[in-house]
């Protein structure tokens, strides 16, 4: 029988879509109607001329079914063409190689020289060092100059830093050597930093005149010879540690002034740095000073506020200039504000608290009333003196707050009766009143922080008042009120938000209610009678909101921790047996979740199901293994009746097993069975029988089913194992890893292949050897010297290639 065969093609890649004309392979376009081949409308005509020559040969099919299919078209020539994708760029360029090796051979180089020292000390002693040294910088200085006139910037940083760092080490050699004559260790500081920062300097400078450019490591080097001298002037100067740190900021800022001349960036950012941690450390000086008599004789009479004047008076003159940014001088400012309030009240510091209390009170105001007048960023002026007055108070606050807490809450459970009263503190009858007004100042200092960042004051007024209302909560507790009113009043507190937090809808009144509701509580520990009072209204609450469907969830939680709670503390008050009350505990909760399951009420009945269960169990002295088998047993059938009749609460049903397993654990541990297995493996057997059903109904994860089962088998018996690899148990466990392997194997499932694997590869690797390598300082310098010649080497070649590619550029 003839074979139809099609006349043309339509998806034809020799011949343009278009025009029919012929393609060379790899056209881009056609040549003669100029149809374009690339791009995605290409590549989508193609693929509708390929279903059409597919349609064409199905009727052909239908003509003659016997029809041999038409073999298989070339692939075409105009496929869209994509993009070249672009090569990934790599993590290190050509340009960075020489940088890393310079600055690695650098270091050996200097690490090779101080190591020298060290050894060759004995061998040639001080003078013989630093000559060999000198010599060393000498080398390194010719080479950096060299480097330097061809343009390589890598090698002129690396071996400029070499040159200078050995040029420190000689300086040294020579003071220890007695060149210098009889210089003191602190003075040579001085003298050998602003000699090494000088010459950097002078190298940075002569850097700029170089085809190289300016260099970086001469500035650092230069911060580095600067801040040595600062270190050196306190020995220098015999006047006192604040005087030479006046001296050493003076040092720094002349260094900025000098680098800032020069157009030395780094060396001016780092001398500025210097500058503020030496006024740092004058402030923390002038506040050493203030750790004494605190009269105004002795603070301006002797004068012992001064570098605090100093270091504010410095900040001010900070703060003038227009030329620097508003926002450094707005800083200034406020750090000046701040220190003098701090010298100004600090007479007051030695004073009561009260007074102390009362005086940070006083600035709080002023400065809230002074951020009413200024304008724009200079509010923020008065946001570090307000901050650090209310920090005072917050100290006060928290005291109070720690005082009243500790009296209301640290009493032994059930020891008090609810008319007795609290243990109140021996303290003035004003004191207690510093809790409320301390709240209160630190509201307006965060009203004030509101009122400079533009926002509104006014939203500070709930949260104040809920923090007020908690402080005069507190007063009863620190006046020694009786145990049902100091309660009673942090109950009502606690009512009182929660309502509030509701209608207004506020998230921090909702944590202050949770917060006084927990102080509620371990307040009323203090009374049998006001535990029960105050879960019962807690319960209540809790159920209320979950009845009426707001704050369901939080109901929904709290409800059966309260209520197990309450039911625990009844059956104290009538008398029942300690490992009785977790019984109805259980029952309670166990209709609870029966009846209405839900996630949360089950997570929280568990909670407060084990707390019960450890009360009753370990509540009278000694531990009742019976008692817990029969509780884990009573919460296992609990779980597992859940499970039954509920469809969707299926999972409970594991958790029930695993109940029932732990008491069945308890029970043999009772009897005084010993051998784990007896433990682990029949749970372990279920699982694996329950895993491998899944596995051969179609679960096709063998590591999600068998992984449960497998570990609980070999784990237990592995650890034993690894702490004694001789016995049967090791014997055993060997063998059925290799069951293991061989069921993976022959099943072709992962699980059991990998943890005979794992586990058989453990019981042979039990310990791993180490090495320990000790580099010599000759090897270090060699690689050194190897990294700074091969990195020198391919910078100049890199250079050369930049240079020639510039050239064959500029002749297109």
């Amino acid at each position: 029988m003839r074979d139809h065969q099609p006349m043309f093609t339509y998806a034809d890649a020799q011949a343009c879509p278009g025009c029919r004309a012929p393609l060379a392979p790899s056209t881009p376009s056609c040549g003669l109607c100029g149809l374009s081949l690339s791009g995605p409308d290409a590549g989508r005509m193609f693929a509708l001329l390929k279903q059409v020559d597919q349609a064409v040969a199905g009727m052909y099919a239908a003509a003659d079914r016997a029809r041999v299919p038409a073999p298989p078209q070339p692939a075409p020539a105009y496929v869209p063409m994509q993009q070249p994708a672009q090569a990934a760029r790599s993590a290190m360029s050509s340009a960075t190689v020489p940088k890393i090796l310079l600055g690695l051979g650098a270091m050996c180089l200097l690490v090779a020289a101080l190591v020298f020292l060290a050894v060759a000390w004995a061998m040639l002693g001080v003078e013989g060092r630093t000559i060999v040294l000198a010599v060393f910088a000498s080398v390194a200085g010719v080479l950096t100059v060299v480097v330097a006139r061809r343009g390589l910037r890598a090698g002129a940083e690396s071996l400029a830093a070499v040159t200078l760092g050995i040029f420190a080490l000689v300086l040294n050699g020579a003071w220890r050597s007695g060149w210098l004559g009889s210089i003191g260790e602190e003075p040579f500081l001085v003298v050998a930093g602003l000699t090494v920062a000088v010459a950097a300097v002078a190298a940075t400078r002569w850097a700029a005149t170089m085809p190289v450019g300016a260099l970086i490591s001469p500035e650092v080097i230069a911060i580095l010879g600067v801040a040595t001298a600062a270190l050196g002037l306190p020995g220098t100067i015999d006047a006192g540690e604040a005087v030479a740190t006046l001296a050493a900021l003076s040092l720094f800022a002349v260094a900025a002034v000098a680098g800032h001349s020069l157009g030395l960036r780094f060396l001016t950012i780092g001398a500025l740095c210097g500058a503020g941690f030496a006024w740092l450390v004058l402030v923390f000086l002038g506040v050493l000073r203030l750790d004494g008599e605190l009269s105004l004789a002795h603070l301006w009479g002797d004068l012992a506020v001064w570098p605090l004047v100093v270091a504010a008076a410095l900040a001010a003159a900070v703060a003038v200039p227009r030329r620097i940014p508003a926002e450094a001088r707005v800083a200034a400012a406020a750090t000046a504000a701040l220190l003098g309030t701090l010298v100004l009240a600090a007479a007051v510091f030695d004073e009561s608290p009260t007074r102390i209390a009362l005086v940070e009170l006083a600035v709080v105001a002023a400065y809230a009333a002074i951020a009413t007048r200024l304008p724009g960023l200079w509010k923020w002026v008065c946001a570090a003196p307000s901050v650090i007055a209310a920090l005072g108070l917050g100290v006060s606050v928290v005291r109070l707050a720690a005082v009243a807490v500790g009296d209301l809450v640290l009493n032994e459970p059930w020891s008090r009766g609810l008319l007795d009263r609290v243990d109140a503190p021996d303290v003035p009858l004003t004191w207690p009143l510093l809790l409320p007004a301390g709240v209160i100042g630190i509201s307006v200092t965060v009203a004030t922080l509101m009122h400079c960042s533009g926002r509104l004051a006014r939203w500070v007024i709930v949260p104040g008042t809920a923090a007020a209302v908690v402080a005069l909560t507190l007063l009863p507790t620190l006046y020694g009120a009786p145990l049902v009113l100091a309660v009673g009043a942090v109950v009502a507190a606690a009512g009182a938000l929660t309502v509030t937090a509701l209608r207004l809808r506020r998230v921090d009144l909702g944590v202050a209610a949770i917060v006084m509701t927990v102080l509620a509580l371990l307040g009323g520990l203090a009374s049998d009678w006001a535990t029960a009072g105050v879960l019962t209204v807690i319960t209540a609450a809790a159920i209320a909101a979950e009845a009426r469907g707001k704050q369901a969830a939080a109901g929904v939680l709290l409800a059966p921790l309260t209520g197990a709670a309450l039911i625990w503390t009844i059956g104290h008050l009538v008398d029942l047996d300690t490992v009785w009350r977790a019984l109805p505990v259980l029952l309670v909760l166990g209709i609870a979740i029966v009846a209405r399951p839900d996630v949360e009420r089950e997570v929280a009945a568990g909670a407060a199901a084990f707390l019960a269960v450890a009360g009753s169990v370990l509540g009278t002295g000694t531990f009742e293994q019976t008692w817990l088998a029969i509780y884990l047993t009573l919460a296992g059938v609990v779980c597992t009746v859940s499970a039954l009749l509920h469809r969707d609460r299926r999972t409970l049903a594991w958790v029930g097993l695993a109940l029932l397993t732990l008491a069945q654990w308890v029970r043999l541990e009772q009897l005084g069975v010993g051998t784990v297995e007896a433990y682990t493996l029949p749970l372990a057997l279920v699982l694996l029988v329950v895993g491998t059903v899944a596995l051969l109904r179609g679960d096709d994860s063998s590591i999600s089913t068998l992984s449960p089962g497998l570990g609980l088998a070999l784990v237990p018996s592995l650890l034993l194992v690894l702490m004694d690899p001789v016995g049967l148990r090791a014997v055993l466990l060997g063998l059925a890893c290799i069951v293991l392997v061989a069921i993976g194997l022959a099943r072709g499932w992962a699980a059991p292949l990998l943890a005979g694997a794992s586990v058989g590869a453990l019981l042979v690797l039990r310990q791993a050897t180490f090495a320990q390598v000790i580099p010599q300082w000759m090897l270090i310098g060699l690689v050194g010297v190897a990294l700074t010649i091969v990195g020198v080497t391919w910078e100049q070649r890199l250079q050369e290639f930049r240079k020639a590619s510039a050239y064959v550029r500029g002749l297109r």
